[in-house]
Protein backbone atom coordinates (compact mmCIF):
# COMPACT_ATOMS: atom_id res chain seq x y z
CA UNK A 1 0.00 0.00 0.00
CA UNK A 2 1.09 3.61 -0.62
CA UNK A 3 0.05 7.17 0.23
CA UNK A 4 -2.78 7.40 -2.37
CA UNK A 5 -4.42 4.41 -0.68
CA UNK A 6 -4.89 6.44 2.50
CA UNK A 7 -6.85 9.02 0.51
CA UNK A 8 -9.03 6.28 -0.98
CA UNK A 9 -9.61 4.82 2.52
CA UNK A 10 -10.78 8.24 3.75
CA UNK A 11 -13.10 8.60 0.75
CA UNK A 12 -14.52 5.09 1.19
CA UNK A 13 -15.13 5.73 4.89
CA UNK A 14 -17.03 8.94 4.18
CA UNK A 15 -19.06 7.30 1.40
CA UNK A 16 -19.94 4.39 3.69
CA UNK A 17 -21.16 6.61 6.50
CA UNK A 18 -23.03 9.08 4.29
CA UNK A 19 -24.41 6.45 1.92
CA UNK A 20 -25.78 4.17 4.62
CA UNK A 21 -27.19 7.11 6.56
CA UNK A 22 -28.95 8.35 3.42
CA UNK A 23 -30.28 4.87 2.72
CA UNK A 24 -31.63 4.69 6.25
CA UNK A 25 -33.42 7.97 5.67
CA UNK A 26 -35.03 6.64 2.48
CA UNK A 27 -36.13 3.38 4.09
CA UNK A 28 -39.55 4.61 5.13
CA UNK A 29 -41.66 4.40 2.03
CA UNK A 30 -44.71 2.74 0.56
CA UNK A 31 -44.68 -0.98 1.35
CA UNK A 32 -42.49 -0.53 4.39
CA UNK A 33 -42.96 -2.69 7.44
CA UNK A 34 -43.27 -1.37 11.01
CA UNK A 35 -39.69 -0.13 11.19
CA UNK A 36 -39.81 1.38 7.72
CA UNK A 37 -37.63 -1.16 5.92
CA UNK A 38 -38.73 -1.98 2.37
CA UNK A 39 -37.63 -4.63 -0.09
CA UNK A 40 -36.50 -1.81 -2.38
CA UNK A 41 -34.36 -0.31 0.39
CA UNK A 42 -32.73 -3.70 1.03
CA UNK A 43 -31.95 -4.18 -2.66
CA UNK A 44 -30.55 -0.66 -2.99
CA UNK A 45 -28.36 -1.24 0.06
CA UNK A 46 -27.07 -4.51 -1.40
CA UNK A 47 -26.28 -2.86 -4.75
CA UNK A 48 -24.60 0.05 -2.96
CA UNK A 49 -22.30 -2.28 -1.00
CA UNK A 50 -21.45 -4.35 -4.08
CA UNK A 51 -20.72 -1.20 -6.06
CA UNK A 52 -18.43 0.17 -3.35
CA UNK A 53 -16.59 -3.13 -3.11
CA UNK A 54 -16.17 -3.21 -6.90
CA UNK A 55 -14.79 0.35 -6.87
CA UNK A 56 -12.13 -0.59 -4.31
CA UNK A 57 -11.17 -3.79 -6.13
CA UNK A 58 -11.06 -1.93 -9.44
CA UNK A 59 -8.82 0.73 -7.91
CA UNK A 60 -6.43 -1.85 -6.48
CA UNK A 61 -6.25 -3.81 -9.74
CA UNK A 62 -6.53 -1.07 -12.34
CA UNK A 63 -4.73 1.84 -10.68
CA UNK A 64 -2.37 0.24 -8.18
CA UNK A 65 -1.75 -2.91 -10.29
CA UNK A 66 -2.06 -5.13 -7.22
CA UNK A 67 -2.99 -8.80 -7.42
CA UNK A 68 -6.08 -9.44 -5.26
CA UNK A 69 -5.18 -13.10 -4.76
CA UNK A 70 -1.76 -12.22 -3.39
CA UNK A 71 -2.84 -9.08 -1.56
CA UNK A 72 -5.63 -10.81 0.38
CA UNK A 73 -3.80 -14.13 0.76
CA UNK A 74 -6.53 -15.98 -1.14
CA UNK A 75 -4.05 -18.68 -2.26
CA UNK A 76 -2.46 -18.99 1.16
CA UNK A 77 -4.85 -21.57 2.66
CA UNK A 78 -6.98 -24.18 0.90
CA UNK A 79 -10.74 -23.67 0.91
CA UNK A 80 -11.27 -26.94 2.77
CA UNK A 81 -8.96 -25.88 5.59
CA UNK A 82 -10.55 -22.43 5.71
CA UNK A 83 -14.00 -23.98 6.14
CA UNK A 84 -12.79 -26.40 8.81
CA UNK A 85 -10.91 -23.80 10.85
CA UNK A 86 -13.69 -21.26 10.36
CA UNK A 87 -16.32 -23.63 11.75
CA UNK A 88 -14.09 -24.46 14.73
CA UNK A 89 -13.52 -20.79 15.52
CA UNK A 90 -17.17 -19.87 15.00
CA UNK A 91 -18.33 -21.24 18.36
CA UNK A 92 -15.95 -19.19 20.56
CA UNK A 93 -16.52 -16.12 18.36
CA UNK A 94 -20.30 -16.36 18.79
CA UNK A 95 -19.91 -16.86 22.54
CA UNK A 96 -17.55 -13.91 23.00
CA UNK A 97 -19.55 -11.48 20.84
CA UNK A 98 -22.93 -12.46 22.29
CA UNK A 99 -21.58 -12.26 25.85
CA UNK A 100 -20.30 -8.75 25.18
CA UNK A 101 -23.68 -7.86 23.64
CA UNK A 102 -25.49 -9.14 26.73
CA UNK A 103 -23.45 -7.05 29.17
CA UNK A 104 -23.48 -3.94 26.97
CA UNK A 105 -27.25 -4.08 26.50
CA UNK A 106 -27.77 -4.68 30.22
CA UNK A 107 -25.71 -1.57 30.95
CA UNK A 108 -27.51 0.48 28.31
CA UNK A 109 -30.91 -0.50 29.70
CA UNK A 110 -29.82 0.81 33.09
CA UNK A 111 -28.66 4.09 31.54
CA UNK A 112 -31.23 4.75 28.78
CA UNK A 113 -34.02 2.29 29.43
CA UNK A 114 -35.24 -0.15 26.79
CA UNK A 115 -33.04 -0.45 23.71
CA UNK A 116 -34.70 -1.13 20.35
CA UNK A 117 -33.13 -3.90 18.22
CA UNK A 118 -31.11 -3.05 15.15
CA UNK A 119 -33.37 -2.09 12.22
CA UNK A 120 -32.41 -5.10 10.14
CA UNK A 121 -33.00 -7.46 13.08
CA UNK A 122 -36.41 -5.93 13.78
CA UNK A 123 -37.26 -6.05 10.08
CA UNK A 124 -36.42 -9.76 9.90
CA UNK A 125 -38.58 -10.45 12.93
CA UNK A 126 -41.54 -8.36 11.74
CA UNK A 127 -41.49 -9.19 8.05
CA UNK A 128 -44.12 -11.59 6.82
CA UNK A 129 -42.90 -11.43 3.24
CA UNK A 130 -40.66 -14.16 1.87
CA UNK A 131 -38.95 -11.73 -0.52
CA UNK A 132 -37.63 -9.49 2.24
CA UNK A 133 -36.32 -12.44 4.22
CA UNK A 134 -34.61 -14.05 1.24
CA UNK A 135 -32.86 -10.79 0.36
CA UNK A 136 -31.82 -10.30 3.99
CA UNK A 137 -30.39 -13.82 4.23
CA UNK A 138 -28.42 -13.42 0.98
CA UNK A 139 -27.17 -10.02 2.09
CA UNK A 140 -26.18 -11.17 5.58
CA UNK A 141 -24.57 -14.50 4.67
CA UNK A 142 -23.06 -13.75 1.25
CA UNK A 143 -22.82 -10.08 0.31
CA UNK A 144 -21.93 -8.56 3.69
CA UNK A 145 -19.09 -11.00 4.51
CA UNK A 146 -17.56 -10.67 1.03
CA UNK A 147 -17.79 -6.89 0.73
CA UNK A 148 -17.23 -5.88 4.36
CA UNK A 149 -14.20 -8.13 4.82
CA UNK A 150 -12.71 -6.83 1.57
CA UNK A 151 -13.24 -3.22 2.65
CA UNK A 152 -12.54 -3.32 6.38
CA UNK A 153 -10.04 -6.13 6.93
CA UNK A 154 -8.55 -6.34 3.44
CA UNK A 155 -8.15 -2.62 2.68
CA UNK A 156 -8.92 -0.17 5.50
CA UNK A 157 -7.13 -2.11 8.25
CA UNK A 158 -3.80 -2.67 6.42
CA UNK A 159 -3.69 0.91 5.13
CA UNK A 160 -4.18 2.22 8.68
CA UNK A 161 -1.55 -0.26 9.85
CA UNK A 162 0.99 1.02 7.32
CA UNK A 163 0.92 4.50 8.85
CA UNK A 164 0.25 3.64 12.54
CA UNK A 165 0.56 0.27 14.27
CA UNK A 166 -1.43 -2.95 14.33
CA UNK A 167 -3.49 -2.30 17.46
CA UNK A 168 -4.43 1.26 16.54
CA UNK A 169 -5.28 0.18 12.98
CA UNK A 170 -7.45 -2.66 14.28
CA UNK A 171 -9.26 -0.32 16.70
CA UNK A 172 -9.90 2.36 14.06
CA UNK A 173 -11.12 -0.01 11.36
CA UNK A 174 -13.23 -1.94 13.88
CA UNK A 175 -14.82 1.23 15.23
CA UNK A 176 -15.70 2.29 11.68
CA UNK A 177 -17.15 -1.19 11.08
CA UNK A 178 -19.37 -0.77 14.12
CA UNK A 179 -20.41 2.78 13.24
CA UNK A 180 -21.63 1.97 9.74
CA UNK A 181 -24.21 -0.40 11.23
CA UNK A 182 -25.76 2.65 12.91
CA UNK A 183 -27.07 1.08 16.13
CA UNK A 184 -25.87 2.10 19.58
CA UNK A 185 -26.61 -1.23 21.22
CA UNK A 186 -24.70 -3.16 18.54
CA UNK A 187 -21.67 -0.86 18.41
CA UNK A 188 -19.53 -2.51 21.10
CA UNK A 189 -20.32 -6.14 20.11
CA UNK A 190 -19.62 -5.35 16.45
CA UNK A 191 -16.32 -3.73 17.40
CA UNK A 192 -15.45 -6.89 19.34
CA UNK A 193 -16.36 -9.02 16.32
CA UNK A 194 -14.29 -6.81 14.02
CA UNK A 195 -11.26 -6.97 16.34
CA UNK A 196 -11.47 -10.76 16.35
CA UNK A 197 -11.68 -10.80 12.55
CA UNK A 198 -8.65 -8.49 12.33
CA UNK A 199 -6.70 -10.86 14.58
CA UNK A 200 -7.77 -13.89 12.52
CA UNK A 201 -6.72 -12.13 9.31
CA UNK A 202 -3.40 -11.12 10.84
CA UNK A 203 -2.66 -14.64 12.06
CA UNK A 204 -3.84 -16.54 8.98
CA UNK A 205 -2.74 -14.09 6.29
CA UNK A 206 -5.87 -14.99 4.32
CA UNK A 207 -9.03 -12.92 3.98
CA UNK A 208 -11.03 -16.09 3.30
CA UNK A 209 -11.00 -17.11 6.97
CA UNK A 210 -12.56 -13.86 8.29
CA UNK A 211 -15.11 -14.07 5.46
CA UNK A 212 -16.14 -17.59 6.50
CA UNK A 213 -16.36 -16.66 10.19
CA UNK A 214 -18.32 -13.49 9.35
CA UNK A 215 -20.77 -15.46 7.18
CA UNK A 216 -21.15 -18.12 9.85
CA UNK A 217 -21.73 -15.55 12.58
CA UNK A 218 -24.47 -13.85 10.56
CA UNK A 219 -26.04 -17.22 9.71
CA UNK A 220 -26.09 -18.25 13.38
CA UNK A 221 -27.67 -14.90 14.30
CA UNK A 222 -30.45 -15.39 11.73
CA UNK A 223 -31.05 -18.95 12.86
CA UNK A 224 -31.30 -17.67 16.43
CA UNK A 225 -33.96 -15.15 15.36
CA UNK A 226 -35.99 -17.89 13.65
CA UNK A 227 -35.76 -20.17 16.71
CA UNK A 228 -36.86 -17.30 18.96
CA UNK A 229 -39.87 -16.74 16.69
CA UNK A 230 -40.87 -20.39 16.85
CA UNK A 231 -40.41 -20.51 20.61
CA UNK A 232 -42.51 -17.34 21.00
Amino acid sequence: FAAPDAIVVAAVSVILLLGLAAEGGRAGGEGADENGLTLEALLVNAVFMLFLGAIVLGYLKGVRRLDWMELFGLRRISLGRVLGVGLLLLIPVVLVVNTSAYFVNAWLEGVWGGMEPQNTVQAFQDSGGTGVRVVMVVFAVVIAPLVEETLFRGFIYPVFKKYTDGLFAALCSSLLFGLVHMHVGSLAPLVVLALILCYVYERSGSLLLPMVIHAGFNAVSLIGLVLMEEAG
